[in-house]
């Protein structure tokens, strides 16, 4: 039969244009499950085909067009998996370089609406705001291997990070710690995002080191102040040897808005055992 002669059918898609149309649907956000089973549709329909127009003694050219669906399979899935990953992973990049970009604006109280709208990152009305810190790893005193161990530590972080405060949530991090802004506004208010003890004990154990944060919450137009505050006393339980863990900041007084004068005295935190630590007068 002519129709399952291999040289009769036509020719399947070459991989650079099965890669383009991966690399759109990846940055559309299509899931790579559904780019795969679209192709592995095609594919099913063609061997759908190719039984039902068999006869009796079709069974070699059967065999031959079978063979020549597996290949396409085969250059298909390999294909659209690599092109889509990459392309995810330049995306991701991306994303990630735009939201460290915001998270620096947000931090310095400047040009924070312009980078917004290049972006396209929604911004909250108000964020806890996160100060970290991150003890080096193990791997990383090892001769030659701190660069990379600090890089994968960073990198666990990053992602435990993710799945229990959300995508919106943004970081500026380093391999020795940071700070991290979790929006609260509506859009969070039915799955309420937040770090919390438990959180950051999650957060610990992919980084397989103890890590220690403050966290207080405020307006958005407040951030530069709350980190500055956060970062400060988180200093100051480092250096008085407080054991890991998150250290609440006390009420800074949500009533202080945007443009009344703020005050710079000392912040009382509670500690992982519930004692309080404050500046002394």
């Amino acid at each position: 039969m002519e129709v399952l002669d291999p040289g009769a059918f036509p020719a399947p898609p070459e991989p650079a244009e099965i890669a383009g149309t991966a690399i759109r649907w990846a940055r559309e956000g299509i899931g790579l499950e559904t780019v795969l089973e679209a192709y592995h549709d095609g594919i099913r329909s063609g061997l759908e085909f190719l039984a039902a127009q068999a006869g009796d003694g079709d069974s070699d050219q059967v065999m031959a067009g079978a063979t020549l669906i597996v290949r396409a399979l085969e250059m298909v899935t390999v294909a659209a998996s690599a092109a889509y990953v990459e392309e995810h992973r330049l995306v991701a990049k991306e994303h990630q370089t735009a939201a460290q970009t915001l998270v620096s604006a947000l931090l310095s109280g400047h040009g924070v609406a312009q980078l917004a709208r290049q972006t396209g990152i929604a911004l909250a009305p108000a964020y806890q705001v996160v100060a970290v810190s991150i003890p080096q790893h193990g791997d990383e005193l090892r001769p030659g291997g701190g660069a990379t161990a600090g890089r994968r530590k960073l990198r666990r972080v990053q992602a435990a990070l993710a799945n229990p405060l959300g995508s919106r949530a943004l970081s500026l991090l380093s391999t020795e710690g940071g700070t991290v802004l979790v929006p609260i506004d509506e859009a969070s208010a039915l799955t309420p995002l937040a770090m919390t003890a438990e959180v950051l004990e999650v957060v610990s154990e992919a980084a397989e080191v103890p890590l220690t944060a403050t966290v207080t919450a405020g307006a958005r137009c407040r951030i530069p102040e709350l980190a500055g505050r956060a970062h400060d006393l988180l200093g100051r339980i480092r250096a008085a040897n407080r054991p890991p863990g998150l250290y609440p900041m006390a009420d800074l007084g949500e009533s202080i808005g945007c443009d009344s004068p703020q005050q710079a005295d000392g912040t009382a935190v509670t500690s992982p055992n519930k004692r309080r630590m404050g500046r002394s007068a």
